[in-house]
């Protein structure tokens, strides 16, 4: 299935049919009414809704009486539908009624390059960002936690972080053995570095106390019991998942491929336990909660040279169960691949701005194969039948957000964990920066992308890729990291050092108009970035403890090829299964940690 963007004379007619200000009224008025709802059980008072919206409210799936179908809120306006919410099925409700299961969407189809200077987003600012770090405790002997000693690590972390000053929450993740924590909504590098600095200081504390190890890896490196976390709605994703690669064969033979590869019995194992994933989730606000600004930012931030440079920055980790790979420097993108859901996506669906878009969204929800409402967006039927790319290496659009702001997000699922909080903070950080210039574009052009392609270092720098080339140099980075030759969409290749050069000096230019934004500001990611792949001296770390803790060389090196010299140094073969080396690289990284977070 191959897709592109609206162009912007559907945007422009969909907004002439329909004032971006009676889509916010409505949904307005409908979220207040959700309130309400809460006693009513699975049959919606359409005609209630509709009094209060002002408009006719209806589903689209009609013949459900039930209530226990997925389905769609729908209203009309100028002859387009319009989406109000949206439900799953009553299998993946964890137990509450339809109206208590109904989710707003937040997205307006309406607002687009003409009309965004009229919404609450006026003038063009750099937006708030917060990111999510996933990671991997264990005990010193590399048996899993229970669930008891996570919790009491949440419990130490939380105190700890309240005295830093950080946000103190951690959740847990779908697998027993991993949590998330949160960097607050920020602006800029330092305080970005400084909120992950926090983090990793909060988690030596926590370690401290309760004796639990930390795995900050981009996977999940050690043995484990492949435990899920016990919550209905974890179990029902897995169910999902279950099914979903049961209806392509080809995806059981990547799994036993995977399970042999990484020497994991498969009989604790199935596609759930081997997506042993450990990200950096970053999300960033859409001015005027528009949807196609969603569009474009996914399609070129996400689909660009500049996704794949940052994603190359963060990777290192060649191990899992106990493993380690005897080709790939980071193996995150190979276990994500033994899933269907994570197959690539070429754009997100929008239900309102592209042909047959309301129904391929309403089919996954119709089909149970979305067990979220925002997941629906991520329809693919590349092999066939229809489901949702939920885990897709590149990343989503997010219209779901249950805020009062009615948030709506890109959030890009494509960047690793790294243990170097100056890495992090950079493509956090980086990823700022472009989607004020992406921001800029498209209230200037739309979704045009004729004038990007004219510039030729902006096209470089964030014209899409082909899936096909994404996929390439994925491949290419996870085989030898940093080291990479980067192919731009321009068909130019260089060094990673040599893209974020270029990118700095476009950077000057493309941010001039932003007041938030000083040029020190633009030198500090990308000098930061420059000096961390290609240092000035001419050494780089070539340790754990170079790359964590000496001054003058951390954050420097090919992390990967560090991880793997350090294995080997332990008496481990890549390839073959030595998961004791595996384990005394993970306590040398935590201990290294602890060095430096609690004792430099």
């Amino acid at each position: 299935m191959r897709m592109s963007l609206p162009t912007n004379d559907a945007l422009t007619a969909f907004s002439q049919d329909v004032p971006w200000l009676e889509i916010e009224r409505q949904r307005r008025q409908f979220n207040r009414q959700l309130d309400t709802l809460q006693h009513a059980g699975d049959t919606l008072p359409l005609d209630q809704l509709s009094e209060a919206v002002g408009a006719s409210v209806s589903l689209y799936k009609t013949d459900d009486a039930a209530g226990s179908g997925g389905n769609v809120i729908l209203s009309e306006y100028g002859g387009r539908k319009i989406i109000l919410g949206s439900v799953v099925s009553s299998r993946y409700r964890a137990g509450h009624s339809l109206a208590e299961s109904i989710v707003p969407y937040n997205m307006n189809p309406s607002v687009n390059h003409t009309n965004v200077a009229e919404t609450e987003d006026s003038i063009t600012r750099m937006r708030v960002i917060g990111a999510e770090i996933e990671l991997g405790l264990l005990h010193p002997d590399g048996a899993s936690p229970s669930e008891q000693s996570v919790q009491n690590f949440m419990s130490a972390y939380y105190n700890h972080a309240l005295r830093i000053g950080i946000y103190p929450k951690l959740d847990r993740e779908a697998c027993q053995y991993q949590v998330e924590a949160h960097i607050a909504p920020s602006v800029g590098y330092v305080k970005t570095r400084n909120a992950l600095n926090g983090i990793l200081t909060a988690l030596a504390a926590a370690s401290q106390d309760t004796g639990l190890i930390t795995a900050v890896f981009s996977c999940y490196p050690t043995e484990s019991d492949f435990k899920m976390t016990d919550h209905p709605k974890v179990q029902t994703a897995v169910d999902l998942m279950l099914e979903v690669n049961g209806l392509f064969p080809e995806y059981a033979q990547r799994l036993a491929d995977a399970q042999a590869r990484f020497h994991v019995d498969p009989a604790t194992c199935h596609h759930v336990n081997m997506f042993r994933n450990q990200g950096c989730h970053i999300h960033i606000d859409l001015a005027g909660r528009s949807e196609a600004l969603g569009l474009l930012t996914f399609y070129t931030i996400l689909k660009s040279a500049t996704a794949i440079a940052n994603s190359a920055v963060l990777k290192g980790c060649p191990f899992i169960n106990g493993t380690c790979d005897a080709e790939l420097l980071d193996a995150r993108e190979y276990v994500r691949a033994t899933t269907v859901t994570g197959r690539y996506l070429e754009l997100p669906i929008s239900p309102h701005l592209m042909a047959n878009g309301l129904d391929q969204y309403a089919e996954l929800l119709l089909l149970e194969r979305a067990n979220a409402t925002g997941r629906a967006t991520m329809y693919n039927d590349d092999l066939g039948l229809p489901i949702s790319v939920m885990h897709n290496p590149i990343g989503r659009v997010r219209p779901d957000l249950t805020t009062s702001k009615r948030v709506c997000t890109v959030e890009s699922t494509g960047m690793p964990t790294n243990i170097s909080a100056s890495r992090m903070a950079a493509v956090i950080t980086d990823f700022e920066f472009t989607h004020a210039v992406v921001e800029s574009y498209f209230r200037k052009h739309g979704c045009d992308l004729g004038p990007m392609h004219d510039n030729k270092v902006m096209w470089d720098i964030l014209g899409p890729l082909s899936i096909e080339s994404f996929h390439a140099q994925q491949d290419q980075s996870d085989r030898v990291g940093t080291d990479m030759v980067l192919t731009t969409a321009g068909g130019r290749q260089m060094r990673l050092s040599e893209f974020y050069s270029l990118k700095r000096r476009f950077m000057h230019a493309a941010l001039e108009e932003i007041d938030e934004v000083m040029p020190r500001d633009i030198d500090e990611v990308y000098t930061s970035l420059e000096r961390m792949l290609e240092p000035l001296s001419g050494h780089e770390a070539e340790t754990i403890q170079q790359y964590i803790n000496d001054p003058k060389l951390r954050s420097t090196g090919n992390w990967g090829r560090i991880l793997r010299n350090a294995y080997i140094e332990q008496g481990g073969v890549p390839g073959e299964h030595c998961p004791d080396a595996v384990l005394k690289v993970v306590q040398e990284t935590h201990a290294a940690m602890h060095q430096r977070y609690l004792y430099s």
